[in-house]
């Protein structure tokens, strides 16, 4: 659990964000010249600096009102290795998955950002699955099931989900399946993460394991403290 948490923290640093300040205030402005102009004759130079100090107040109010878009724009991925052939093109598949999560979760964004969100964080999870599995290539065949048939379902609902929810009309079968792939999320989204804690509960035992040997090896040869301590009498 505290490696998905801490994983989950670090997801923003796969976008950058790009901010796109309204232009609202561009047209409130000019719009005040206009009325400005009908109202002056604008032949003095005074009638010039009241316009401009109240545009210039205009865009400063009017800036800090309308808050500009900002949109995240996914990094480019880019796969781990673990020198072995087959792992490295086994992760590379799954890498390219990444990327097309990339695109659909920027189209998921303007139509559901709760949604988006929740394919962030699958998106998270994978990214580090394979970094956990470039590092530990023997278990590629606890992934395979995961890489083969998750990934391209998941890809396939997505997809389903963007069109369906681009439709003009919306009758009750479009209704129903889209809020059934709502739902199926919630069950994917921590499937991953299970499959990603089921590996380093594995890494777990068998530290487990080393830790019991190396104390039982310690006892033996006298040199633990356990070894050393007198018998109360």
């Amino acid at each position: 659990k505290g490696t998905v948490e801490r994983m989950n923290t670090e997801k923003d640093k796969n976008y950058r964000e790009v901010r796109h300040p309204s232009v609202a205030p561009y047209y409130v402005i000019a719009l005040s010249w206009i009325i400005f102009a009908m109202l002056c004759p604008m032949y003095k130079i005074g009638h010039f600096i009241v316009i401009i100090l109240i545009s210039a107040a205009e865009f400063v109010i009017l800036r800090k009102l309308i808050p500009a878009k900002v949109e995240r724009i996914p990094l480019p991925y880019e796969a781990p290795h673990s020198g072995v052939e087959d792992v490295d093109r086994m992760i590379e598949t799954g890498a390219e998955y990444i990327r097309k999560f990339d695109k659909i979760g920027a189209e998921l964004q303007k139509l559901d950002p709760a949604l988006a969100s929740k394919l962030a964080d699958i998106r998270s999870t994978m990214s580090t699955l394979f970094e956990y599995v470039s590092k530990n290539p023997d278990k590629l065949p606890r992934v395979r099931r995961f890489m083969n048939y998750y990934l391209p379902t998941l890809e396939k609902l997505m997809n389903t989900y963007i069109e369906l929810s681009n439709q003009k009309i919306k009758g009750e079968n479009i209704k129903k399946t889209l809020t059934g792939i709502e739902e199926i999320l919630d069950v994917i989204k921590p499937a991953f993460e299970n499959q990603l804690n089921s590996l380093y509960e594995d890494q777990a035992i068998d530290i487990s394991s080393d830790i019991t040997v190396l104390e039982t090896m310690l006892e033996k040869e006298g040199l633990s403290d356990a070894a050393n301590k007198e018998p109360t009498p």
